[in-house]
């Protein structure tokens, strides 16, 4: 049975590996967001990968299958824990195949939040928990957003999709 796991690639070798590996006959899956670039006083949209250096490889954990990756192009290493790769749920990638826009694999933007506003998040590790939306990150793709913890309020970095109004 195939499971998803993740692959680190070398720096910006994120499109050759994922290539090299469909050419392997391997599944590969590797979400992207944009943002505006500006250059010589021309805004352009680009698109950039939302996980940079990392894919999403879905084979059979057979040792055959994962040498097969390790040794493609543009590919560091599985991420392992003891050293054993760590399979990813189904349901997460179907999460992020749920984000994008239709078919593009490009995950934009839901809607616009304003400092202060209270925002719950959707998926991911910190599902469920509310915080304080504080600001958009530097590539407008990401957002900073304060989280009641314990006494304390710690500062979360994630992607905009991955919240919403409370």
């Amino acid at each position: 049975m195939k499971q998803w796991f993740v692959v680190q690639t070398n720096p910006k070798e994120e499109g050759i590996a994922a290539v090299v590996l469909r050419q392997a006959g391997v599944g590969t899956y590797q979400p992207f967001m944009q943002k505006y670039v500006y250059h010589a006083r021309k805004k352009t949209l680009k698109r950039y990968p939302l996980f940079p250096n990392y894919l999403f490889v879905q084979v059979a954990p057979v040792e055959e299958e994962l040498h097969k990756i390790r040794w493609s192009r543009g590919v560091r290493r599985i991420l392992l824990d003891n050293y054993q790769p760590v399979a990813i749920e189904e349901a997460f990638i179907q999460g992020l195949h749920t984000l994008e826009e239709e078919g593009a694999g490009i995950i934009k933007k839901p809607v616009d939040f304003v400092p202060g506003e209270v925002v719950r998040v959707k998926s991911g590790p910190m599902k469920d928990l509310y915080g304080i939306f504080e600001a958009w990150g530097s590539d407008e793709g990401r957002v900073r957003i304060l989280v009641e913890m314990v006494n304390n309020r710690a500062k979360v970095i994630m992607h905009s999709s991955l919240i919403e109004k409370a």
